[in-house]
């Protein structure tokens, strides 16, 4: 619900008319035009709440916040300790920047920020693990030392220990400005030194050797120089991932205490310490330029650490309207400067700000614990079910159990009617503000210099609600200048929307509260409410449905509330009027006729009943004694009803009857009033809406109309869809407009439980040409709402626009089912009754939808902030597990049916996925509404996380075998062809259908035809239940076709790949033998265990076992070597060495490496083509005869190839190993001492080894002793061996950065001191690595060191942050 208008301060005209108004130019220029704060001190230091320095009073400064209109400024001069003291207000929103001048104290010297608190979760932060001090230090979740300050107390000797990545913390905004400004500052320029310096050395050696060498170290020196240039022109373009940083949290004795590491180095003293700020009021800047303002919280247990900052400018926004205070500049104040702010952030940063159930649900449950007067919340969605929900419910048990006055915008969805949001417009208890527009403001706030009328903002929502109810009930100002965060770079920034005129509304009834505190008097929100809607000023020729019952007028209301209250007019207990409305089977909270019952009159059963506050009391003696008579009035003479009611408290039926056909063309509002006989002059005290909506007939397929466009008025055209049409052109033609005009039209039709942004068009039209045209859906039989408006700041002199709606129809299935591999499937359409069409039927195929089952399902009870006051509800979640993996780079989307489509009307509290890498790094979030979030995904696995919370665990257990449906977008749409008849289609005959038409009312067939395999996507392999979805169109023109449009799903049934080889292939004959096939499948077995046995003991005795039984099987061999190689070399001993060395002689001995070499040379596509064996036969001389043996030799030979390649691995990476150790550079420790082996060999983790780990010097002595066996086996092996002959062996087999080879390239780059070559083999490495689940944090920090040796410091940095980031130790925390 945000509308934000970055426009000039003020215009140059703005200026000289102010200027002649009020002052001399000369005195104007003399005076600051804009507030300009000054933080004194260290951006790192840290701060607490006392003011900054405040510029003096400045001459716009009353102009920026309209404080007339509602008769604040009247209010206040009157009382003027009526400022909104001792009134909380909660700001759910997107967190409120405590920094700000405004925010700094109450007009009584208070601290102005009561609490600041992030309800989303965004940045909560696992300090669950502990440490120690050693030393005076302790090691961070990054394995940075981090050194504890001597004055620090923490009197248990425990401080917990976590890890954030601070662009996490950031806004998308922020973080593109940081990216930006380190590129620039230190990035860009490190780089280019770096890139120029490296062509230079590549240059300067062609110079000097040239392009021919009998060296080999010149080869190998060459490419080291190449590689440079090639890995620093890879990097240029590289993510920055941001740094990372440590955080530790402990109980100084007092309170908890929080540093975060923003020098990155482990010196905490050059951090900053902060208290929660409830108890201490601290806030500090996350780093020196990023001037994100942070907070923290911590759970009693210390194992879960909140950063709160804010996920958007919007929130200090709206607190500065509603109660910013400036003791220096008054003029500049909110409507309640006396008023206390407690932020709660229900804007989660992993979705853009958007709001969650989780979130909203948190922020009620605190609004209750603290005991909040009122909340302002300027978020909300539209709705397919007003008024119900998870998160509605919490809403109205907080209103009615708590007593809190919910203020809210009703959306920026507008102008059209119904498109108000939840839970602003939809929820019963909740005060719903529309948006006004001063003209008085105009040129201020916007650089309008034309005369503009005071009216309702275009985009503002209007009602009615789909159940009946008004939707708006007020109105407010809704643009102003307001403070907003410190990282936006400016002190004050204009905003409007419905959001603005919210907490305008908010700061008002603050005042008014503020007023009764002071005098004793208990409020309820439903006698505020109607004392507010009682009070009102209705604006003259602006219709209820935008203004509902019209402008606050906050004196008034305060004086009549004030009467109530002290009259005991009402029990305190009453919340509200319960309103029920029946029209047979459909319920509803009002009377809403859009598509009318001409045959006569309709009658409804309308229900009225006091609702008391009955929770945690027996006290009913106020019900019981609770009796009003009431006059019924309203003044629509096409309603009747009933003139009297006497209400006690159970509900009271009467039967209401509507006559449409008296009622005006258009929109026509009325209400049925409850007047009390006792006291008339209270106004109604409860209201019973009515809405006819008379709509005009088509009178074939046309409908026309002349609209006046006055600047900022609506202009409203209600049509009945002819029963037969399913799409419509509307055009805008105008003759007189003037040349930068624009008018919106806003097209809606309202279908039952479907929120109205399902069934809108909404374009801005112009400015350049005269004539526009909009294609748009309708459905037959509904009224459709044509709503234009021109733009609000084109001044008085109105411009004719004629509109013209052609429709159009194809009687067409809704959905259409094809099923890969049938012959055809028929689709049958039919033209208009009234025109003849032209046709060109198509099937176009736009997404993958892939069902995966969840791998585990796990429900749990959530921590002390999700067990909730009010309702006394424990909060469990239902955590779902779901593996993906993506064989293409792929844009994806994530629902889980039934759930995602909804959120406030949710019948759960809150869906929310995440989606990590394969080591557990953070790629992304999804929540409700699936379409708003893509996420772009590498090649590689995934894993899903989805959290669905409901206070019902057992809801939940039903709930774990919930499908994910993972909706990939296909980078080209897949068309299914068609065909004119059901045998064409069969023999694959497509028709084209060009210059088809039909004449009105004729039907035509058409047959789709099978998808050939080879078309069908291969991004993430489909599983069953799997299908395609995509649309299907008849007509021919364009613009029509887009819209008129039937869902197509192609389902993929029992989903398979198909072999490769082509279909004519004749391949060898192969014997079978079904003991032999026996056999060998528990050998099979029995090998593959051998890997598996952590047990070291126990695997070489299995391992000795298994070999007496199969002394030459090569996958016995080959596990037994890689489990080997996978050990670590604190754990390795002389005799696994001597152990491996011996088998991989074997495997060679065995598998014949020239033979196998040889065989390489003449192999077919398939080893089992005839043509392979004859080529064999040929090569080796081999007779006829023995073609039986040659087929049996050649299927051995991939297994015999796949062992050599191991066995020179191992041995290579050993020979390397003693390489690099010997090495008089300075190789990275986890390089040197074999940190990097175990991932050769499968190993799903290495080893981070630095010279600060513990048993370094260890390491040293015991690679000493391993390589002293090494050396002495490998003489034995190859009595010619002298260093890197191994290596050279493999390179037979394998290029030098084979994925299976790049380690032990880069272990043999880093041993000449190439590092160059060595930083490129790494970097590919660990890209290989993150793709497939493997842990690649050891070769993240190695190539890290080479960076750093190579002084290319920016990238050593990005390497070390990017281990952190993307090798995580848990997942990241809902």
């Amino acid at each position: 619900m945000i509308v934000i208008r970055n426009w000039q301060r003020i215009s140059y005209l703005s200026f000289c008319r102010f200027s002649t108004r009020s002052l001399s130019i000369q005195q104007f220029q003399k005076t600051p035009l804009l507030l300009v704060v000054r933080q004194q001190g260290s951006a790192r230091l840290k701060m607490t709440s006392s003011p900054p320095e405040i510029v003096p009073q400045q001459p716009l400064d009353a102009l920026l916040l309209n404080k007339t209109d509602t008769e604040q400024e009247i209010f206040l001069t009157k009382y003027p300790n009526y400022d909104g003291r001792d009134i909380l207000i909660a700001i759910l929103d997107t967190g409120v920047d405590p920094s700000l001048p405004g925010m700094q104290v109450t007009t009584t010297g208070e601290r102005k920020m009561f609490d600041v608190i992030d309800c989303s979760g965004a940045g909560d932060v696992d300090t669950s693990i502990t440490r120690t001090v050693k030393d005076g230090v302790i090691e961070g979740i990054s394995g940075r030392k981090l050194a504890i300050p001597e004055k620090w107390k923490c009197p248990t000797g425990q401080y917990h220990v976590g890890l954030k990545p601070i662009f996490e913390l950031y806004t998308k905004g922020v973080k593109s400005r940081v990216i930006s400004e380190r590129k620039e500052d230190v990035v860009g320029p490190s780089h280019n030194i770096a890139a120029s310096e490296a062509l230079k050395q590549l240059t300067e050696h062609e110079k000097v050797v040239g392009g021919t060498s009998e060296k080999t170290s010149d080869k190998w020196a060459r490419e080291d120089f190449a590689c440079k240039v090639d890995f620093l022109k890879s990097m240029a373009s590289v993510a920055d991932v941001g740094p990372v940083a440590d955080v530790v949290t402990w109980h100084d004795g007092e309170m908890w205490r929080v540093c975060i590491d923003t020098s990155f180095r482990g010196r905490l003293g050059l951090g900053n310490v902060l208290g929660t700020f409830r108890e201490t009021g601290d806030y500090a800047y996350l780093t020196n330029k990023d001037s994100v303002v942070y907070t923290v919280r911590v759970s009693p247990d210390g194992n879960l650490t909140e950063i709160v900052v804010p996920s958007g400018a919007h929130g200090s926004h709206v607190a500065g309207i509603a109660a910013a205070n400036y003791p220096d500049n008054p003029q500049k104040n909110g409507l309640a400067p006396g008023a206390k702010i407690l932020s709660l952030n229900i804007g989660d940063h992993r979705l853009g700000a958007m709001e969650t159930g989780q979130a909203m649900t948190r922020a009620f449950n605190m609004c209750a614990e603290l005991n909040v007067d009122i909340i302002n919340m300027s978020f909300g969605e539209g709705t397919h079910l007003p008024d119900v929900g998870r998160v509605i419910e919490e809403a109205r048990r907080l209103i009615n159990r708590r007593g809190v006055i919910y203020v809210c915008s009703a959306g920026n969805q507008g102008p059209a009617l119904s498109t108000v949001g939840a839970p602003g417009g939809t929820t019963t208890g909740v005060i719903g503000i529309g948006a006004y527009l001063t003209s008085e403001s105009a040129d201020t706030l916007y650089g309008v210099y034309k005369p503009v009328e005071s009216s309702i903002y275009p985009w503002s929502s209007r009602g009615p609600c789909q159940d009946g109810k008004l939707g708006v009930s007020l109105v407010a100002p809704a643009a102003a200048f307001a403070g907003v965060p410190q990282y936006c770079r400016q002190s004050m920034q204009m905003m409007n929307g419905t959001s603005m005129s919210s907490p305008n509304a908010a700061g008002n009834v603050a005042c008014m509260l503020s007023g009764l505190k002071q005098n004793n008097l208990k409020w309820t929100p439903y006698t505020v409410r109607m004392a507010l809607e009682n009070t009102a000023y209705m604006l003259p020729h602006i219709e209820s449905f935008s203004q509902g019952q019209g402008m606050i007028k906050i004196a008034t209301a305060y004086e009549k509330l004030s009467e109530i209250l002290v009259n005991k007019v009402f029990p305190p207990r009453l919340t509200h009027f319960e309103i029920n409305v029946s029209n047979h089977c459909k319920k509803s909270k009002g009377v809403y006729v859009r598509e009318p019952n001409w045959n006569g009159p309709q009658e409804f059963t309308i229900g009225v009943e006091p609702i008391f506050q009955n929770h945690l009391s027996d006290n009913n003696l106020p019900a019981i004694s609770f009796e009003k008579q009431i006059i019924l009035q309203s003044t629509a003479p096409w309603v009747s009803h009933p003139q009297t009611m006497f209400v006690v408290a159970q509900e009271r039926t009467m039967v209401v009857t509507v006559d449409a056909s008296k009622a005006p063309k258009g929109a026509n509002y009325t209400e049925i009033v409850g007047i009390d006989t006792a006291d008339p002059s209270l106004g109604p005290i409860f209201r019973i809406p009515v809405t006819v909506i008379n709509p005009e007939k088509v009178a074939v397929d046309q409908y026309t109309s002349r609209l006046v466009g006055k600047s900022g008025v609506t202009e409203r055209r209600f049509v009945e869809v002819p029963s037969w049409a399913t799409s419509a052109k509307i055009t805008l033609r105008s003759t007189n407009k003037d040349e930068m005009d624009r008018f919106t039209l806003h097209t809606v039709y309202i279908e039952d439980d479907k929120c109205s942004r399902n069934t809108e068009t909404q374009k801005i039209q112009g400015p350049i040409g005269n004539e526009w045209s909009k294609s748009i859906t309708v459905q037959g039989g509904k009224t459709l709402e044509a709503c234009v408006v021109r733009a609000w700041s084109r001044g008085k002199n109105p411009v004719d626009v004629d509109m013209t709606i052609d429709f159009f129809g194809v009687k067409k299935p809704t959905s259409i089912s094809l099923i890969h591999g049938a012959t055809n499937t028929p689709i049958r359409f039919q033209a208009a009754p009234t025109k003849s069409i032209d046709v060109s039927p198509s099937i176009s195929l736009k997404s993958l939808v892939v069902s995966l089952k969840p791998q585990s399902a796990k429900v749990e009870p959530l921590g002390p902030r999700d067990m909730f006051l009010t309702s006394g509800l424990q909060i469990n979640r239902l955590l779902l597990t779901y593996q993906l993996k993506v064989q293409k780079p792929s844009e994806v989307q994530l629902q889980l049916a039934g759930l995602t489509p909804y959120l406030y009307e949710s019948p759960v509290d809150c869906v929310l996925f995440q989606i990590f890498g394969a080591n557990k790094s953070f790629v992304g979030a999804s929540s409700s509404y699936p379409d708003r979030w893509t996420q772009k995904l590498e090649k590689g696995d995934y894993t899903i996380q989805a959290q669905i919370r409901y206070p019902d665990d057992q809801v939940l257990q039903g709930m774990k075998e919930l499908p994910l449906l993972v909706h990939v977008k296909l980078g080209n749409k897949i068309s299914v062809d068609l065909a004119a008849s059901a045998s064409d289609a069969t023999l694959g005959k497509e028709c084209k259908f060009a210059g088809k038409a039909l004449l009105p009312n004729q039907e035509m067939t058409v047959y789709a035809m099978n998808i050939a395999d080879d078309k069908l996507p291969k991004t993430i392999v489909p599983t069953s239940g799997s299908f395609l979805a995509g649309t299907f169109s008849a007509l021919k023109d364009s613009d029509l076709s887009d819209v008129d449009k039937s869902e197509v799903i192609y389902f993929l049934s029992e989903y398979s790949t198909r072999p490769t080889k082509g279909l004519s292939m004749v391949t060898t004959k192969k014997d079978t033998n079904q003991n032999q096939e026996m056999t060998d499948a528990i050998r099979d077995l029995e090998v593959s265990w051998v890997q598996k046995l952590t047990d070291e003991k126990a695997a070489k005795e299995f391992f000795e076992a298994c070999l007496q039984k199969y002394p030459d099987h090569l996958p016995l061999l080959q596990n037994r070597v890689k489990q080997l190689m996978q050990a670590k070399l604190v754990d390795q001993t002389p005799e696994n060495v001597q152990k491996i060395i011996e088998l991989c002689g074997q495997i060679l001995q065995i598998t014949k490496p020239n033979e196998t070499l040889q065989f390489s040379s003449v192999k077919q596509e398939h080893d089992d083509d005839l043509l392979t064996v004859d080529k064999w036969l040929a090569l080796t001389g081999g007779s006829e005869d023995q073609r039986k043996d040659v087929v049996k030799l050649i299927s051995q030979f991939e297994e015999r190839k796949k062992s050599i390649i191991l066995a020179l691995q191992a041995l290579s990476s050993l020979e390397q190993d003693i390489e690099v150790r010997k090495s008089k550079f300075d190789v990275p420790a986890s390089l040197r001492f074999g940190g990097i082996t175990p991932l050769i060999f499968g190993g799903k983790q290495g080893e981070v080894i630095n010279k600060k780990s513990e048993g370094y010097e260890a390491l040293k002595s015991k690679s000493e002793q391993i390589d002293a066996t090494v050396s002495e086996e490998l003489k034995k092996l190859d009595s010619n061996w002298t260093g890197n002959q191994f290596y050279v062996k493999l390179l037979v087999w394998l290029s030098a950065d084979d994925t299976k080879t790049a380690l032990i390239s880069a272990k043999h780059a880093a041993a000449l001191g190439q590092f160059g070559r060595c930083a490129k083999l790494l970097n590919k490495a660990g890209d290989e690595l993150k793709s497939s689940a493997t842990d690649s944090q050891a070769v993240d920090t190695s190539l890290a060191e080479v960076c750093e040796s190579l002084e290319w410091n920016h990238l050593a940095t990005h390497f070390k942050n990017s281990a952190l980031i993307k090798n995580r130790t848990s997942y990241r925390l809902f």
